[in-house]
């Protein structure tokens, strides 16, 4: 038999039930015992917000169902004067039940359609009008529901919704499939009573899901398309968090175009709101001191950096790509060949990113979710913890010894169920020690993706690592042209790594990652073999002389160490290390504290500069403390030539 339709203005309906009975033990979990209907959302209780838009709506009289904490609750709404609606309360004894039990608690009001809503959805006045609008089966009752899913904030939870032809068929948080969400506003009357009474007389309970069940069965349960109107069920404290944000960015009333609600401006700071609580906490790397530096005119001694500029080789390839900078990179496949022939890899086991700190970043987002960890060995780069707080995951972070080794026995006892990448850096940023091959083994091992950085290999004289992914496919050796080859402007790195985990790391990063005349510039600098040899070879003579002359200044311990840089223990000066740092700065050197790398001590870090820069920040030391110091002038075991060719 064909459903019979009735016109939805028959009556008007001006009453509505609202359920606000039970005990919302989601919502407490953090630790509030507030009853759900009074937790605040923006200020305002959510009862209230409800109560609210049904005036909004067109609602005169509404039936507050009331169970856990009424009297709080009867309370809390008799001090709101300005509702503009009369309000009933109805006392459900029996609160502890399913919600059919607070429906038939308020059975003496329902002798006529109303509206029926939850206490903890939210939702614009004109979901209600829509609902309210639209043309019902007779003696049915029918469901507010939204089609577009996805935009669902907690999909696990809502309760699923199977239509067919305009009627409800089926409806649970369980089902497998379904075509729509229910919204937690209803119209009803007294058959949805009806049904209730008897399932719980059968039963001695009853869900109002029962009751739309046994009205869908006999063909009267309408779902009522909301369109675009927003709404959230507020059932846990991330989506109480989101329905604030909803309610800053749209107005009180979630209208249906941003800026409906009473204060048309949005407000900046609310889009905040919308991001995770670990983005939230996040802040932006900060990149102040390449400005200080350029202002003062000081050495640029601070971030490892090359003191020498690209070579005419370099140069000229970076123009020649240049000229075709109309299309899109497509010259990385030559480059990955040539690095992949240069290590003795097979073809793609490389993967290039911005910079390795992209790279970090790919491994990161591609292993890490929000909850799980990542295993580093402090004090090291600061990339590592940054970039993983920003997923949402932990960073586990195991001391180094005194004598600044990877405490080997500690990283492994710190590894757990929730481990799912480890860093090593080696030579590690700030440290400039290494980890050896065999404390390597014993890590792979482990069988975790295990990231071995090797930022600054070139200046070590135990060679790289690259021998191990032959052993280990949960290796990756991370490299970058920023250090020896002098191009940390721009901005290249690649991670070297069995093809399987290449291909997966692929499948996270963004394409186009690399401009043209990125590829252009770092293939020329492969190809300057001479130069790169000269200027690696003058920057790992100027760090040991650099380290024997600050050796001598009375107050400084620099660290033994690889790299392009001496790390120092300024302990013993009496002077902190963001202290020595400003000073410095003022004799026109900048350097930089370790305060962010976790550095158990007080460490200033010294990037190697050319001959002249090495000199100029000894003296600033000993200016700034007060202690010069006679020595034989500074020399160098290699000489830039002007270009290798």
């Amino acid at each position: 038999m064909a459903t019979e339709f009735r016109p939805s203005q028959v009556s008007r309906v001006t009453r509505a039930i609202v359920l606000a009975a039970g005990l919302g033990s989601r919502l407490s979990e953090g630790g509030d015992i507030t009853p759900k209907p009074l937790r605040r959302v923006a200020g305002v209780p959510l009862v209230v917000r409800v109560l609210r838009t049904l005036r909004a709506a067109g609602i005169e009289h509404a039936v507050v169902v009331v169970g856990h904490c009424g009297h709080l609750i009867k309370a809390a709404i008799a001090e709101e004067p300005e509702l503009g609606l009369e309000v009933s309360f109805v006392e459900n004894t029996d609160y502890l039940k399913k919600n059919g039990v607070s429906v038939l608690a308020a059975a003496g009001f329902i002798d006529r359609e109303c509206v029926l809503t939850m206490s903890d959805h939210l939702y614009s006045p004109e979901l209600v009008r829509r609902l309210l609008a639209a043309e019902i089966p007779a003696d049915g009752a029918a469901l507010a529901v939204d089609y577009d899913i996805p935009r669902c904030f907690d999909l696990d939870d809502a309760t699923k919704v199977g239509v067919e032809r305009g009627l409800i068929v089926r409806i649970s948080k369980e089902l497998d499939a379904y075509d729509a969400l229910d919204t937690g506003v209803f119209r009803i009357g007294p058959s949805l009573v009806a049904e209730l009474s008897r399932v719980a007389e059968q039963n001695g309970d009853a869900s109002l899901s029962d009751g739309v069940q046994a009205l869908s069965r006999r063909g009267v349960f309408a779902a009522v398309d909301v369109g675009e109107v927003r709404w959230i069920d507020v059932d846990t404290q991330p989506a109480l968090e989101r329905a604030e944000a909803m309610l800053r960015v749209f107005g009180d009333d979630l209208g249906d175009e941003p800026g409906s609600g009473s204060d048309s401006r949005i407000d900046p700071e609310a889009i905040e709101t919308f991001a995770p609580s670990w983005v939230r906490a996040a802040k932006p790397y900060d990149e102040q001191h390449f400005a200080v530096a350029e202002r003062k005119g000081a050495a640029r001694m601070m971030s490892n950096e090359s003191p020498f500029p690209p070579s005419p080789r370099v140069l000229a390839a970076i123009m020649d790509a240049a000229s075709r900078g109309n299309h899109y990179p497509g010259g990385s496949k030559a480059l990955s060949d040539k690095i992949s022939r240069r290590e003795g890899l097979p073809t793609g086991s490389v993967l290039f990113g911005a910079g390795s700190t992209e790279l970090i970043d790919v491994v990161i987002r591609t292993f890490v979710g929000p909850g799980e960890e990542v295993l580093l060995s402090v004090p090291t780069f600061s990339m590592y913890e940054a970039r993983t707080r920003v997923t949402g995951g932990i960073p586990v972070l195991v001391p180094m010894t005194d004598s600044h080794d990877h405490d080997l026995s500690g990283l492994i006892r710190a590894v757990n169920e929730r481990t799912k990448v480890i860093f090593l850096c080696s030579p590690n940023n700030p440290t400039g020690n290494r980890m050896s091959r065999e404390d390597l083994r014993r890590m792979l091992r482990l069988g975790l993706p295990t990231v071995i950085d090797e930022a600054y290999f070139d200046f070590e004289n135990d060679g790289s690592s690259i021998g191990l992914l032959a052993e280990f496919p949960n290796a990756m050796v991370l490299r970058t042209f920023s250090k020896a080859f002098g191009l940390a402007g721009m901005r290249l790195g690649y991670a070297l790594a069995h093809p399987v985990v290449v291909r997966l790391l692929s499948r996270v990063k963004v394409p186009w990652n690399v401009p043209a005349v990125v590829l252009a510039a770092a293939a020329a600098a492969l190809d300057d073999i001479a130069e790169f040899e000269a200027r690696r070879e003058e920057l790992s003579a100027g760090r040991v002389e650099l380290f024997d002359s600050l050796s001598i200044v009375p107050g400084l311990a620099p660290v033994p160490g690889e790299g392009n840089f001496v790390l120092i223990d300024v302990s013993r000066t009496g002077q902190s290390a963001e202290r020595l740092v400003e000073q410095l700065l003022e004799q026109g050197v900048l350097i930089r504290s370790l305060t962010v790398h976790h550095a158990a001590k007080s460490y200033v870090r010294v990037t190697v500069g050319t001959r002249e820069q090495n000199r100029r920040c000894v003296r600033a030391f000993e200016r700034v403390l007060g202690r010069p110091v006679r020595r034989e002038p500074m020399t160098l075991s290699a000489a830039v030539p002007s270009d290798a060719e």
